[in-house]
């Protein structure tokens, strides 16, 4: 009975990664494109240490594309090296269109565009450039997948070395993007 119960505790204990393993290609952490955003605000004093999917509704913001960006922390089943802090959800009428994650910049980019590569194939444009300005000696990595129903970037540094981004969208948010500009 004991051993039993042992392979439960195990099989439970794994369920968070196996979860994670099988997520949709048009979804990171948890959070999908193109589904309702339907996250419940975080309880008082709730954070980035969370067990499951919740927004920080006092720091949802308008922006300049007409969407709406909200802060979602989210549960971390397994280390990700490159990822920082919480998500950056964008909303158009309640249905995700664009999801971002910083990046340690510099530091996490090689571990980013390699996993990014492991779930969307070789980039459709990959380019690697100094950053003037920065100090680096290391260039700053960027990449693109044009895939049919999403797309995917990764900005090794964004405004310092040790920032980055990735970002999935829609290809409709990708065209207002370049369209009216803004990131």
């Amino acid at each position: 009975m004991k051993s039993v119960r042992h392979l439960f505790c195990t099989l439970l204990l794994c369920l968070p990664a196996a979860l994670q393993a099988a997520e949709s290609r048009n979804a990171i952490f948890g959070v999908e494109l193109g589904t309702r955003f339907q996250f419940p605000a975080c309880a008082r004093n709730q954070d980035a240490l969370t067990g499951s999917h919740c927004h920080n509704a006092a720091q949802k913001i308008k922006t300049s594309r007409g969407t709406e960006e909200h802060r979602v922390f989210y549960p971390r089943p397994k280390v990700v090296p490159w990822a920082r802090g919480e998500l950056q959800v964008e909303t158009r009428d309640g249905i995700i269109v664009a999801i971002h994650v910083n990046t340690w910049g510099l530091q996490g980019q090689d571990t980013a565009l390699a996993d990014l590569s492991a779930k969307y194939g070789p980039p459709t444009r990959q380019r690697s450039e100094k950053i003037t300005g920065q100090r680096s000696r290391f260039p700053s990595k960027f990449a693109e997948w044009d895939l049919k129903d999403i797309w995917v970037s990764l900005d090794g540094t964004t405004s310092t070395v040790d920032w980055g981004r990735v970002t999935l969208a829609t290809p409709e948010h990708r065209r207002r993007m370049q369209a009216g500009g803004g990131k």
